[in-house]
């Protein structure tokens, strides 16, 4: 069977598809984050995950609003306060004050040529916590968006079938954030 490559590419940067990546990197994150312990000068890589995440997360809200990928890529990057704005301009609920802290937090190292690293000192390792909590946070707020984008653009649009899928996006994502610290 031949797909065709512009059903491949909306696919691939549909809304869905962003929930789904972003979750994965946070998940990702989360898991190694529970097994290594590792100076943050000696690996950010945890961080980077993380700030993937949120990117990946901000990016599928504003698809499901209707912004092309390509303005994803061209206009906002990987800029997330930039993400940040313009996802809030389109509808996203407020968040709560520690996640545009997190948020706040990452965006400079979190650049569209590479991932700059985080200021600490040797040996110090930033609380990863309230990254990962920002991240779940959009996508436990955004996931009925994003599947009811998917019906509108691929599925064969059922209340059922959009009830089950949205119910196991929410069943993956609270075991993620059942393994995330939680926030004093």
């Amino acid at each position: 069977m031949q797909h065709d490559n512009g059903d491949v590419e909306s696919r691939r940067t549909a809304a869905l598809a962003l929930w789904r990546y972003s979750h994965d990197y946070l998940k990702a994150a989360q898991t190694l984050g529970e097994t290594d312990v590792v100076a943050c000068n000696e690996s950010q890589v945890l961080y980077h995950l993380a700030a993937q995440g949120i990117e990946f997360a901000l990016k599928s809200f504003l698809r499901a609003r209707g912004v092309p990928a390509e303005d994803l890529s061209s206009r906002i990057g990987h800029a997330l306060l930039e993400a940040l704005q313009e996802a809030l301009a389109r509808g996203l609920a407020t968040p709560p004050a520690e996640v545009v802290v997190a948020i706040r937090f990452i965006a400079p190292q979190h650049r569209d040529d590479q991932f700059r690293y985080l200021p600490a000192t040797y040996g110090e390792l930033p609380t990863l916590g309230p990254l990962l909590h920002a991240g779940t946070w959009l996508l436990g707020e955004i996931a009925a968006e994003v599947v009811a984008d998917y019906f509108i653009n691929f599925g064969q649009d059922s209340a059922t079938a959009s009830n089950d899928m949205l119910r196991r996006l929410r069943a993956d994502l609270e075991l993620t954030v059942s393994k995330v610290p939680r926030l004093q």
